[in-house]
């Protein structure tokens, strides 16, 4: 568990580098082409959440799910997931409709352009297509940056928790209360 939550931590801030950088007109993939292997990570923090989470779900808490799976997590951890979570929904509408116009860069016919759906919605230069190029990695690294904290949150809460509470004894091991 701890080293899952290592890969949520090193996620987290991968995401948070390839995101801040497009700010400084810097393309991501062309600086680290490996960048969208961030996308995948997300899984392998992601699995072990869910099977986390479903181990303390019942339906009985189910109404205080969240409450329940990050109770024991830092309140920074907390506060820094629910502001990521309002981050990326803001991001996402900006980048998408004001930055990128409604559309992907990409190239046809041999021309750099923004389209969507194939619908051309204007030709691009060569900066200006590393510059929506690299929208394109903030849109992504900003939901990357959400799944990363909330795992990163709900296994440390986990990891509290069962280091709060150590294994209880069996009944074979346990002392006679007789001697």
């Amino acid at each position: 568990m701890k080293a899952i939550f290592y890969v949520a931590v090193f996620g987290l801030v991968a995401s948070a580098l390839a995101h801040f950088v497009t700010f400084l007109g810097i393309n991501p993939q062309r600086v680290f082409p490996l960048v969208w292997s961030l996308h995948v990570l997300i899984f392998v923090v992601w699995i072990p959440v869910v099977f986390a989470c479903r181990s303390i779900c019942t339906k009985d808490n189910r109404r205080h799910f969240w409450k329940i799976a990050i109770r024991n997590a830092p309140n920074w951890m907390k506060v820094l997931s629910m502001t990521l979570f309002a981050y990326a929904f803001f991001n996402f509408l900006f980048t998408i409709f004001v930055l990128s116009e409604g559309g992907v860069p990409s190239e046809l016919d041999g021309k750099k352009v923004i389209h969507n759906h194939g619908n051309v919605i204007r030709e691009l230069t060569d900066e200006e297509y590393e510059l929506h190029q690299a929208y394109l990695v903030r849109t992504f690294s900003g939901h990357w940056m959400v799944f990363y904290a909330v795992g990163m949150t709900v296994l440390c809460s986990r990891i509290k928790e069962d280091s709060n509470n150590p294994m209880q004894a069996t009944p074979d091991s346990a002392p006679d209360p007789r001697r």
